[in-house]
């Protein structure tokens, strides 16, 4: 193989992919990528094994040909390269050439035989989604996170499933890790066939989804086919293999239509959870809001650095209630919502915290209240 090509388009895909090869896996050679030289293209692929990913690009090639390479050490070597112009000729025993020149390296690949099988997906039934929508579909997913020895399999992954939501067809996904649930719906184009079982996508493949998730375009191609999840967007396409599990009954958790509804402005809000929370640590998470009279009393007691109060004015006349929360819980759901004023819907002091927009659910994170000390 022999061929050249612009360095800026496959530096950014490069760097998008570190995170899907750096991962550690059963074979050592997932660390590599492979790059396919055919006509006037290059075919770059990746996988972990449960993620793939496949890009093509333009490029000159003078001699086509196959070779599996370390991604890190390609993508730094390409990354730091004085010229614009990458020259990659792969010369005998396996070793490959780059550069020209004053500029030369020479990194010996692996054999690309043992580079994991991609999956051929074919004759996918594509439904159209905005990719702002999927984009904060990741996000939101992401956003809530496990521990390295986490085994629960809807901890692990992200509930996706079609919904009737308004009269319309919308694609819903729920994330959780048993400590909070957000929730999101999307409009979309076109058909979708789901089967009936849980359709559970991992969230570390998610993780690396979103950085190929272009959100300046209209919209974007998903689609769920031979147990995987399908991204496609012009050249390059991402597949992650669904897990297989049950996810549990959410929906009664996401319901708020008995709970008090309290307007507070996002920002304030925000800023005072991350005000109250510099006194955390990590064996004392916990703040308490109490509510009542008209007004916001949030308190921290922390034996091992101090204690705060602060005091906001809120639309309250019901019965006082007080809880007990993870301040971060509300930092990280607050972000993902962009309006000014949002709802929080509250019960009694054990009772969750659902977060809402104020003129419409098609986001709802949920933070579960904690024992009160």
């Amino acid at each position: 193989m022999k061929i050249s090509f612009n360095k800026k388009e496959i530096v950014d895909v490069l760097s998008k992919i570190q995170g899907l090869t750096g991962r550690k896996t059963s074979l050592t050679i997932t660390s590599d990528i492979l790059i396919k030289a055919v006509g006037s293209k290059i075919n770059i692929t990746a996988s972990d094994m449960e993620t793939a990913f496949y890009g093509t690009y333009e490029a000159e090639v003078e001699r086509e040909g196959i070779l599996s390479i370390n991604s890190k050490k390609f993508y730094e070597i390409l990354r730091e390269y004085p010229d614009n112009e990458i020259i990659v000729n792969e010369v005998e025993n396996r070793w490959v050439e780059i550069g020209k020149g004053d500029s030369l390296y020479h990194i010996v690949s692996s054999d690309y035989e043992n580079f994991p099988e991609t999956p051929v997906i074919e004759n996918v039934e594509f439904i159209e989604i905005s990719s702002k929508d999927l984009k904060k579909m990741v996000e939101m997913s992401s956003i809530v996170g496990y521990p390295g020895e986490e085994k629960r399999i809807y901890v692990l992954g992200s509930l996706i499933e079609k919904i009737i939501k308004d009269g319309k067809e919308k694609l819903r996904i729920v994330s959780t890790d048993s400590k909070r649930l957000n929730c999101y719906d999307a409009e979309f184009k076109g058909n979708l066939n789901l089967p009936e079982e849980s359709l559970i996508i991992p969230k570390k493949g998610l993780s690396e989804l979103s950085k190929f998730i272009d959100g300046s375009k209209e919209s974007i191609n998903v689609g769920i086919k031979d147990n995987h999840f399908i991204f496609q967007d012009e050249n390059e396409s991402v597949m992650i293999k669904l897990l297989e599990g049950e996810y549990p009954d959410y929906k009664p958790v996401i319901n708020y239509q008995e709970m008090i509804p309290v307007e507070v402005e996002r920002s304030i809000f925000s800023t005072l959870m991350k005000r109250i929370s510099i006194l955390t640590s990590e064996d004392y998470k916990t703040v308490i809001l109490n509510f009542k009279n008209n007004e916001l009393i949030v308190t921290i007691t922390n034996p091992e650095i101090g204690e705060s109060k602060e005091r906001i004015m809120i639309p309250f006349s019901e019965d006082e209630i007080k809880s007990a929360f993870n301040p971060r819980y509300f930092i990280d759901a607050l972000s993902l919502f962009e309006e000014n004023s949002v709802i929080l819907n509250l019960k009694e002091s054990k009772s969750p915290c659902i977060i809402r927009s104020f003129d419409n659910d098609r986001l709802i994170c949920v933070i579960m209240a904690m024992h009160i000390s």
